[in-house]
């Protein structure tokens, strides 16, 4: 009797028929590809958020070196092919100049600030930039920048301070 009540047992545990084995392949790929998909949407937007958080950073660290120089300027000059020329308040003799350029020849455009005709890197990926003079001592700084599908605007008004030269 115990022969004949395990005998389905028997049966059970011959295999898997050609069709479950498709069929649970089918099931595992629904699965996989579904898994598959968000996580390749996770990453796309890990790297749009990380694209503009960069573009972000090197608009505001441009916008800040631009500001400190035009805030401790004795003389300012916007050249219009985007050139700003600056004349720092120690003694030189030729004035800052802060431009845009690919000079590394990366096919990235990099704002440069040029001080004793050495170029310095301020902040890589700025596409677009310009300055022009409010009114008298107040500035209006607009950058732009760009990296993947991420385009970012940055703007500032930042007034030059007066410096009195001392009567000799």
């Amino acid at each position: 009797m115990r022969r004949g009540m395990y005998k389905w047992m028997e049966k059970s545990t011959a295999g898997m028929t050609l069709l479950e084995v498709l069929f649970a392949l089918l099931i595992s790929g629904i699965f996989l590809s579904t898994a598959l998909y968000f996580l390749v949407g996770q990453w796309r937007a890990a790297k749009d958020l990380k694209d503009r958080l960069e573009v972000q950073y090197a608009l505001v660290s441009a916008g800040k070196t631009v500001s400190d120089a035009i805030r401790t300027a004795q003389g300012i000059r916007w050249v219009e092919p985007g050139i700003l020329k600056v004349s720092p308040p120690e003694t030189v003799f030729t004035p800052d100049r802060y431009y845009l350029d690919d000079k590394d020849f990366d096919g990235i455009i990099d704002l440069y600030c040029e001080h004793l005709n050495v170029p310095n890197p301020v902040a890589s990926r700025i596409t677009a930039w310009e300055c022009k003079e409010v009114e008298p001592g107040l500035w209006q700084i607009r950058l732009q920048a760009s990296q993947g599908s991420q385009q970012v605007e940055w703007e500032g008004l930042i007034r030059q301070r007066t410096f009195v030269l001392p009567a000799s």
